[in-house]
C-alpha cells in the first residue's frame, strides 16, 4: 500500500490505510525499518572493522619481542575482517 491510498481525492483521510503505514505493515514503513537494521548492521560491521584496526595496529609495532608471531596473527585478524566484511554484503 502507497502513501496515495491514505489520502482520499478531496474527502477524510483512510485511517486504516495510515494505521498501516504507522504500525510497519505499510510500503514507507517497511522501507524505514530495512533501511534502520541495514544502518544498524552497517554500524556493528564498522565497529568490528575498527576493533580490528586497533589490534592491527597495536601488532605492528615494530619494537614488538616477537614480530614474525604478530605478522601471522596480523594476517589472521585481517582476513578474518575482510571476510566478514564479505558475507555482510554491506560495504559492497
Amino acid at each position: 500500500m502507497g502513501i496515495e491510498e491514505c489520502k482520499g481525492a478531496c474527502g477524510p483521510a483512510n485511517h486504516e490505510a495510515i494505521g498501516e503505514l504507522m504500525d510497519g505493515r505499510g510500503e514507507v514503513a517497511g522501507a524505514l525499518a530495512r533501511s534502520e537494521r541495514q544502518g544498524a548492521m552497517l554500524l556493528d560491521q564498522m565497529r568490528f572493522q575498527h576493533e580490528v584496526l586497533a589490534e592491527i595496529f597495536e601488532l605492528s609495532d615494530p619494537r614488538a619481542t616477537t614480530p614474525h608471531q604478530n605478522m601471522q596473527m596480523i594476517h589472521g585478524k585481517a582476513l578474518v575482517a575482510i571476510q566478514a566484511a564479505a558475507k555482510s554484503g554491506l560495504l559492497s
